[in-house]
This record gives C-alpha cells, structure tokens and sequence, in this order.
C-alpha cells in the first residue's frame, strides 16, 4: 500500500514550499487541492512545476464546489469557474486525470443537512449537473469525482453506486473517506459497519482518504489525522486492501511536516503488523 498525501493551496501558499513539506515528510505522491478562487492557467502551471521539481506525482487535483450551487464558493471557497480552468490545465500535473468535488448539498454550510438532499428529484438534479460538466470539458482526459458526504446528496454505498452506474466507462467515480460518512450513531458502532460498508461502496470507488475523527464536547464529529482519533484503522486498512488493492490512498488532515511524518508512520506499522 503506497500512501499519498494531500497538499492543500491557498491564495496566500508558497507553492514550492509546499510541496518541499511533502518530500521532507516522505511523501512522493498524493492529492493537490486547489483552494484559489479566481485560478489562472499560470498558476496552475506554477503547481505542475512546483511538483515536478519534487519529483511529486499527482494522482488527483482536488476543486470542492458544489456541483448542486455551481456559482457559490461558500463550501470550500471556489467555485464552477475554477474548476473549469483546473479542469482545462491540469494535464500539465504528470498529466493527472482525477478530479475531485463534493457530492453535493442543497444545505448552506457543508455540515448542514436539507431534508431535499434524499429527495429523488435532487438526485436527479446531480445527475444533470455532472452530465453538463462532462460535456464542458468532453475530449479532455479527464475522470470526475465526488466525495461524498454525511447528509449530502451521496451520503450512502448504495447512493454512490447508484449515480457512478449512470456513467459508463468509470467516467464518475467517488472517494471513499469513511469519517465523512459515519454518522455519530455510526461512530459506536463503526467495527461492525466499516467493512461491510466499504464492500458495498467498492465498485464506485476510485480513490481513498485516510484521516481520522472522534466526537466533541457537543457530541459532533472532529477529523484529526490518522492515528489521532477514535477510528479503528486496523478494520478500515483491512477493508481497503481486501476490497480496493489498486486504489491509490491519500492521507489528509495534516498541514505541517510532522503531521505528515506521523501520520505516515502510523499507517505504515499498521500496514507491517497486519501484513498489507
């Protein structure tokens, strides 16, 4: 099991020294999440050569609108505009091909549920709304994909697959990152749900997140990095390397060279102790 790790980017980033970080934390692959309203071809040419530099593969380009709000950057501070310019120039990353947005949420914050997310007639909104960005950017090698979320419109196994099936040729996929969808019912009894959960999930998914969460003084969840939560990451690496033995693995939740170092670290003795 290769582990990547995700490099986020603001406005205000160093760019190179970003992805030094990575490379000091023993990090050669992984996730570059754009978090620059307004991106330029330019700037996204500065990541690719930033990464190469590093000798940093890109497995995926991370551009978190909602694809249910396409004009908002309220989620995660971009929006449908940068996307598209990501979309159009991020072949210059090693030629990376996987990109990534959420799920989407007709909800005004990202945790905040609406009952109208489990509504079949949102569902079929996504639906419209991902079959109009693949034809924006039709003859591009390019796969979309959503990560899913607690209360959001993708916020079950059999919703992910449900809307990846409607797109032949793998052209949409998801990502997996359980504490986005453990529910904090689901968080007691995570031992007996997480397999079970990433089996019925495997088909749609072509990417995992690794990050960790427990719950707060207010009984909500917090994600920490790998190691620093309440998950049970001996179940979920056996889940992964039983169910998605080829799918490239990203850590996240970790900004400094620490972090990174030891979240690495702590995955790879699970990875040794139970022979992954």
């Amino acid at each position: 099991m290769e582990l990547g790790v995700q490099i986020n980017l603001y406005e205000e980033t160093d760019i190179p020294s970003a992805f030094w970080y990575a490379s000091e934390a023993g990090f050669k692959r992984g996730q570059v999440t754009s978090h620059i309203h307004g991106i330029t071809a330019e700037q996204v040419r500065q990541i690719a050569v930033a990464a190469r530099n590093q000798g940093f593969h890109v497995d995926a380009v991370g551009c978190y609108i909602n694809p249910l709000r396409l004009d908002s950057a309220d989620l995660s501070g971009v929006d449908a505009v940068d996307w598209q310019v990501l979309a159009e120039n991020m072949g210059m990353m090693n030629g990376a091909e996987r990109l990534i947005c959420w799920s989407g949420t007709l909800g005004k914050t990202l945790n905040g549920p609406n009952l109208l997310n489990g509504e079949e007639e949102t569902f079929s909104s996504l639906y419209v709304t991902l079959s109009d960005l693949r034809e924006r950017v039709r003859g591009l090698p390019l796969q979309l994909f959503l990560e899913p979320f607690a209360f959001h419109v993708l916020d079950s196994a059999d919703s992910c697959v449900r809307m990846t099936r409607r797109f032949p040729g793998s052209e949409v996929k998801v990502v997996l990152d359980v504490p986005n969808m453990i529910t904090t019912r689901g968080f007691a009894a995570q031992k007996d749900l997480i397999a079970n959960f990433i089996a019925q999930m495997a088909p749609a998914v072509g990417l995992v997140h690794l990050k960790d969460c427990d719950l707060g003084p207010d009984g909500q969840r917090r994600f920490t990095a790998p190691g620093s939560g309440g998950l049970d990451y001996g179940v979920y690496l056996r889940a992964i390397a039983q169910y998605l033995p080829e799918v490239p693995v990203i850590i996240t939740e970790v900004t400094t060279i620490e972090e990174m170092r030891s979240a690495r670290e702590f995955v790879e003795s699970l990875v040794r102790e139970y022979g992954l």
